[in-house]
Protein backbone atom coordinates (compact mmCIF):
# COMPACT_ATOMS: atom_id res chain seq x y z
CA UNK A 1 0.00 0.00 0.00
CA UNK A 2 1.64 3.19 -1.14
CA UNK A 3 1.91 6.55 1.30
CA UNK A 4 -0.47 8.98 -0.86
CA UNK A 5 -2.64 10.60 1.43
CA UNK A 6 -6.64 10.33 0.94
CA UNK A 7 -8.29 13.05 -0.76
CA UNK A 8 -9.76 16.19 1.19
CA UNK A 9 -8.00 18.70 2.40
CA UNK A 10 -8.59 19.95 6.38
CA UNK A 11 -8.38 23.77 5.66
CA UNK A 12 -10.82 23.51 3.22
CA UNK A 13 -13.58 21.90 5.17
CA UNK A 14 -16.42 24.56 6.76
CA UNK A 15 -15.23 24.40 10.31
CA UNK A 16 -17.95 22.55 13.03
CA UNK A 17 -19.07 24.85 15.50
CA UNK A 18 -18.93 23.42 19.59
CA UNK A 19 -22.37 22.86 20.65
CA UNK A 20 -22.62 25.14 24.62
CA UNK A 21 -22.38 22.99 26.85
CA UNK A 22 -23.24 23.58 30.78
CA UNK A 23 -21.93 20.43 32.62
CA UNK A 24 -23.10 19.72 35.83
CA UNK A 25 -20.77 17.84 38.24
CA UNK A 26 -22.92 14.77 39.89
CA UNK A 27 -20.02 13.32 41.35
CA UNK A 28 -16.68 13.46 42.46
CA UNK A 29 -15.35 9.22 42.42
CA UNK A 30 -11.94 8.98 43.91
CA UNK A 31 -10.20 6.61 45.87
CA UNK A 32 -6.82 6.27 47.89
CA UNK A 33 -3.83 5.58 46.03
CA UNK A 34 -5.12 7.01 43.06
CA UNK A 35 -2.08 8.20 41.13
CA UNK A 36 -3.63 8.98 37.39
CA UNK A 37 -6.22 8.31 35.43
CA UNK A 38 -5.45 6.99 32.05
CA UNK A 39 -9.01 5.88 30.61
CA UNK A 40 -12.80 5.37 31.73
CA UNK A 41 -15.46 3.39 30.48
CA UNK A 42 -19.24 2.75 31.05
CA UNK A 43 -20.49 -0.63 30.85
CA UNK A 44 -23.28 -0.64 28.52
CA UNK A 45 -26.16 -0.25 31.05
CA UNK A 46 -24.59 2.93 32.32
CA UNK A 47 -24.78 1.64 36.11
CA UNK A 48 -20.64 0.35 36.17
CA UNK A 49 -17.78 2.66 35.46
CA UNK A 50 -14.40 1.42 35.38
CA UNK A 51 -11.51 3.53 35.47
CA UNK A 52 -7.59 2.57 34.67
CA UNK A 53 -5.45 3.92 36.93
CA UNK A 54 -1.04 4.54 36.96
CA UNK A 55 -1.08 3.36 40.32
CA UNK A 56 -1.55 -0.35 38.71
CA UNK A 57 -5.33 -0.96 40.21
CA UNK A 58 -8.46 -0.86 37.97
CA UNK A 59 -11.26 0.47 39.83
CA UNK A 60 -15.30 -0.33 39.34
CA UNK A 61 -17.85 1.99 40.63
CA UNK A 62 -21.50 1.61 41.29
CA UNK A 63 -22.88 5.23 39.73
CA UNK A 64 -25.75 5.06 42.50
CA UNK A 65 -23.76 3.64 45.16
CA UNK A 66 -20.15 4.53 44.96
CA UNK A 67 -16.66 2.02 44.52
CA UNK A 68 -17.64 -1.14 44.22
CA UNK A 69 -14.02 -3.13 43.46
CA UNK A 70 -10.28 -3.02 43.29
CA UNK A 71 -8.44 -5.30 41.27
CA UNK A 72 -4.57 -4.96 41.60
CA UNK A 73 -2.34 -6.37 38.24
CA UNK A 74 0.65 -8.51 39.93
CA UNK A 75 3.67 -6.51 38.77
CA UNK A 76 2.15 -3.40 36.97
CA UNK A 77 3.50 -0.83 35.30
CA UNK A 78 0.26 1.27 35.22
CA UNK A 79 -3.59 0.55 33.68
CA UNK A 80 -3.90 2.54 30.65
CA UNK A 81 -7.03 0.55 28.97
CA UNK A 82 -10.50 -0.83 30.25
CA UNK A 83 -13.00 -2.47 28.12
CA UNK A 84 -16.40 -4.38 29.80
CA UNK A 85 -17.30 -7.61 27.37
CA UNK A 86 -20.96 -6.71 25.72
CA UNK A 87 -22.57 -9.03 28.83
CA UNK A 88 -21.19 -6.60 31.67
CA UNK A 89 -19.70 -9.58 33.19
CA UNK A 90 -16.00 -9.19 32.31
CA UNK A 91 -13.44 -6.49 32.69
CA UNK A 92 -10.18 -6.64 30.55
CA UNK A 93 -7.31 -4.30 30.96
CA UNK A 94 -4.43 -3.37 29.32
CA UNK A 95 -0.98 -2.75 31.51
CA UNK A 96 1.77 -1.19 30.52
CA UNK A 97 3.54 -4.19 31.98
CA UNK A 98 2.79 -5.90 28.29
CA UNK A 99 -0.25 -8.17 29.85
CA UNK A 100 -3.97 -7.91 29.16
CA UNK A 101 -5.79 -8.98 32.47
CA UNK A 102 -8.85 -10.21 32.43
CA UNK A 103 -11.61 -9.77 35.82
CA UNK A 104 -14.88 -12.08 36.05
CA UNK A 105 -16.92 -9.52 37.73
CA UNK A 106 -19.78 -11.70 39.17
CA UNK A 107 -16.79 -13.66 41.16
CA UNK A 108 -14.11 -11.15 41.18
CA UNK A 109 -11.16 -13.29 40.37
CA UNK A 110 -8.88 -12.86 37.86
CA UNK A 111 -10.09 -14.52 35.10
CA UNK A 112 -7.17 -14.88 32.65
CA UNK A 113 -4.39 -13.01 31.48
CA UNK A 114 -3.00 -12.30 27.85
CA UNK A 115 0.45 -12.13 27.62
CA UNK A 116 1.61 -10.75 23.63
CA UNK A 117 4.15 -13.09 21.65
CA UNK A 118 6.68 -9.59 21.80
CA UNK A 119 7.60 -7.08 24.89
CA UNK A 120 6.03 -3.62 25.13
CA UNK A 121 3.28 -2.25 26.92
CA UNK A 122 -0.29 -2.46 25.41
CA UNK A 123 -2.19 0.54 25.47
CA UNK A 124 -6.27 -0.15 24.86
CA UNK A 125 -8.23 -2.85 24.53
CA UNK A 126 -11.68 -3.86 23.19
CA UNK A 127 -14.19 -6.78 22.81
CA UNK A 128 -15.82 -7.59 19.81
CA UNK A 129 -19.25 -7.60 19.64
CA UNK A 130 -20.28 -10.90 20.97
CA UNK A 131 -17.19 -10.97 23.67
CA UNK A 132 -15.60 -14.17 21.76
CA UNK A 133 -12.55 -11.82 21.14
CA UNK A 134 -10.39 -8.86 22.72
CA UNK A 135 -7.90 -6.65 20.77
CA UNK A 136 -5.31 -5.51 22.03
CA UNK A 137 -3.35 -2.00 20.94
CA UNK A 138 0.56 -2.96 21.71
CA UNK A 139 3.40 -0.82 22.35
CA UNK A 140 5.97 -2.70 19.71
CA UNK A 141 3.54 -2.00 16.60
CA UNK A 142 1.13 -4.96 16.99
CA UNK A 143 -2.53 -5.52 17.30
CA UNK A 144 -2.91 -8.74 19.20
CA UNK A 145 -6.30 -10.80 19.37
CA UNK A 146 -7.36 -13.57 21.79
CA UNK A 147 -10.06 -15.32 21.93
CA UNK A 148 -11.54 -15.37 25.18
CA UNK A 149 -13.04 -18.42 25.92
CA UNK A 150 -9.89 -20.41 24.92
CA UNK A 151 -7.24 -17.62 26.11
CA UNK A 152 -5.44 -18.60 22.96
CA UNK A 153 -3.90 -16.08 20.56
CA UNK A 154 -6.42 -15.69 17.48
CA UNK A 155 -4.55 -13.00 15.42
CA UNK A 156 -1.87 -10.65 15.23
CA UNK A 157 -1.42 -7.52 12.73
CA UNK A 158 2.02 -5.86 12.32
CA UNK A 159 1.84 -1.86 11.83
CA UNK A 160 4.45 -0.95 9.15
CA UNK A 161 7.74 0.66 10.99
CA UNK A 162 6.88 -1.41 14.32
CA UNK A 163 5.21 2.04 15.63
CA UNK A 164 3.35 2.38 18.71
CA UNK A 165 -0.31 1.36 18.41
CA UNK A 166 -2.55 3.66 20.87
CA UNK A 167 -5.83 2.70 20.43
CA UNK A 168 -7.87 0.04 19.21
CA UNK A 169 -11.99 -0.33 18.09
CA UNK A 170 -14.21 -2.88 16.76
CA UNK A 171 -17.05 -0.92 14.78
CA UNK A 172 -20.98 -1.60 15.92
CA UNK A 173 -21.48 -4.66 13.86
CA UNK A 174 -18.23 -5.95 14.97
CA UNK A 175 -17.18 -6.87 10.84
CA UNK A 176 -14.23 -4.31 11.37
CA UNK A 177 -11.62 -3.37 13.61
CA UNK A 178 -9.73 -0.23 13.69
CA UNK A 179 -6.42 0.88 15.05
CA UNK A 180 -4.97 4.06 15.81
CA UNK A 181 -1.38 4.29 15.56
CA UNK A 182 1.75 6.54 16.14
CA UNK A 183 2.63 7.06 12.60
CA UNK A 184 0.02 9.03 11.78
CA UNK A 185 -2.22 6.16 10.14
CA UNK A 186 -5.60 4.63 10.79
CA UNK A 187 -6.10 0.97 10.13
CA UNK A 188 -9.05 -1.27 9.47
CA UNK A 189 -9.18 -5.23 8.76
CA UNK A 190 -11.85 -6.75 7.87
CA UNK A 191 -12.89 -9.58 10.68
CA UNK A 192 -14.14 -12.21 8.22
CA UNK A 193 -11.33 -12.59 6.20
CA UNK A 194 -8.65 -10.88 8.84
CA UNK A 195 -6.97 -8.68 5.77
CA UNK A 196 -6.34 -5.46 5.48
CA UNK A 197 -9.46 -3.34 4.46
CA UNK A 198 -7.96 0.03 4.61
CA UNK A 199 -5.71 3.02 5.45
CA UNK A 200 -6.28 6.68 6.88
CA UNK A 201 -3.28 8.91 6.72
CA UNK A 202 -4.09 11.91 9.61
CA UNK A 203 -2.78 15.29 7.75
CA UNK A 204 0.20 16.47 9.72
CA UNK A 205 -0.27 14.32 12.35
CA UNK A 206 1.72 14.20 15.62
CA UNK A 207 0.32 10.44 16.20
CA UNK A 208 -3.25 9.35 16.42
CA UNK A 209 -4.37 8.73 20.17
CA UNK A 210 -7.41 7.61 19.75
CA UNK A 211 -10.12 6.34 16.98
CA UNK A 212 -14.01 5.66 17.42
CA UNK A 213 -17.13 4.41 14.97
CA UNK A 214 -19.86 6.53 14.50
CA UNK A 215 -23.43 4.87 15.90
CA UNK A 216 -23.95 3.64 12.48
CA UNK A 217 -20.69 2.19 11.54
CA UNK A 218 -20.46 5.01 8.50
CA UNK A 219 -18.14 7.12 10.11
CA UNK A 220 -14.82 6.54 11.62
CA UNK A 221 -13.06 9.65 14.36
CA UNK A 222 -9.39 9.62 14.74
CA UNK A 223 -8.33 11.76 17.90
CA UNK A 224 -4.31 13.33 16.98
CA UNK A 225 -1.78 14.64 19.22
CA UNK A 226 -1.77 17.66 16.79
CA UNK A 227 -4.97 18.90 18.26
CA UNK A 228 -7.46 17.69 15.39
CA UNK A 229 -10.21 15.07 15.71
CA UNK A 230 -10.35 13.83 12.14
CA UNK A 231 -13.76 12.32 10.57
CA UNK A 232 -13.76 9.70 7.57
CA UNK A 233 -16.83 9.03 5.81
CA UNK A 234 -16.23 4.95 5.50
CA UNK A 235 -18.64 5.14 2.14
CA UNK A 236 -16.47 7.27 0.29
CA UNK A 237 -13.03 7.25 2.08
CA UNK A 238 -12.78 10.97 2.33
CA UNK A 239 -12.16 13.07 4.68
CA UNK A 240 -15.14 14.84 5.57
CA UNK A 241 -14.13 17.25 8.56
CA UNK A 242 -11.07 18.60 11.02
CA UNK A 243 -12.15 19.56 14.38
CA UNK A 244 -10.06 21.45 16.62
CA UNK A 245 -10.84 22.72 20.07
CA UNK A 246 -9.51 26.24 20.77
CA UNK A 247 -6.26 26.26 22.58
CA UNK A 248 -5.59 22.28 22.32
CA UNK A 249 -2.59 20.43 22.93
CA UNK A 250 -3.30 17.18 21.26
CA UNK A 251 -6.58 15.15 21.78
CA UNK A 252 -5.58 11.69 23.25
CA UNK A 253 -9.60 10.28 22.52
CA UNK A 254 -12.65 10.32 21.03
CA UNK A 255 -16.31 8.83 21.46
CA UNK A 256 -19.56 9.22 19.70
CA UNK A 257 -22.58 10.51 21.62
CA UNK A 258 -26.12 10.65 20.65
CA UNK A 259 -26.23 13.10 17.93
CA UNK A 260 -22.67 14.30 18.78
CA UNK A 261 -18.81 13.64 19.36
CA UNK A 262 -17.48 14.40 22.70
CA UNK A 263 -13.74 14.50 23.11
CA UNK A 264 -11.33 15.08 25.92
CA UNK A 265 -8.94 17.54 25.66
CA UNK A 266 -5.65 18.51 27.62
CA UNK A 267 -5.59 22.27 28.50
CA UNK A 268 -2.86 24.33 29.05
CA UNK A 269 -3.10 23.42 33.01
CA UNK A 270 -3.23 19.66 31.94
CA UNK A 271 -6.61 19.11 33.08
CA UNK A 272 -8.96 17.45 30.15
CA UNK A 273 -12.17 19.37 29.45
CA UNK A 274 -15.02 18.54 26.93
CA UNK A 275 -15.93 19.55 23.64
CA UNK A 276 -18.63 18.33 21.23
CA UNK A 277 -19.35 18.75 17.62
CA UNK A 278 -22.68 18.28 16.16
CA UNK A 279 -22.88 14.73 13.86
CA UNK A 280 -24.88 15.47 11.07
CA UNK A 281 -24.87 15.36 7.27
CA UNK A 282 -23.11 11.72 6.72
CA UNK A 283 -23.69 9.16 3.86
CA UNK A 284 -25.44 5.78 5.01
CA UNK A 285 -23.54 3.19 6.07
CA UNK A 286 -21.99 0.87 3.92
CA UNK A 287 -19.64 -2.16 4.11
CA UNK A 288 -15.62 -1.16 3.95
CA UNK A 289 -13.86 -2.96 1.07
CA UNK A 290 -12.01 -5.51 1.65
CA UNK A 291 -8.25 -5.30 0.67
CA UNK A 292 -8.04 -5.44 -3.32
CA UNK A 293 -11.83 -4.70 -3.73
Amino acid sequence: MGQERPPGDPQQIAPSRLLPLRPLLVAALATTGCRAVYAVTFGLDGEALAAADRNGCTYLWDTAGGLAATFAHPSSQGVIGVAFDPDGDLLAAADGNGRAYLWDLVSGELARTFVPRRRGGLNDVAFGLGGDLLAAAGGSGQVYLWDVVSGKIAGTYIIPGDTTVYAVAFGPGGGVLAAACGNGWVYLWDMASRALAGAFAAPGSCGVKGVAFGPRGDVLAAADGNGQVYLWDLASGRLTRALAGPGSRGVNGAAFGSGGMCWPRPTATGRSSCGMCPAAGWSAPSPVPAAGG
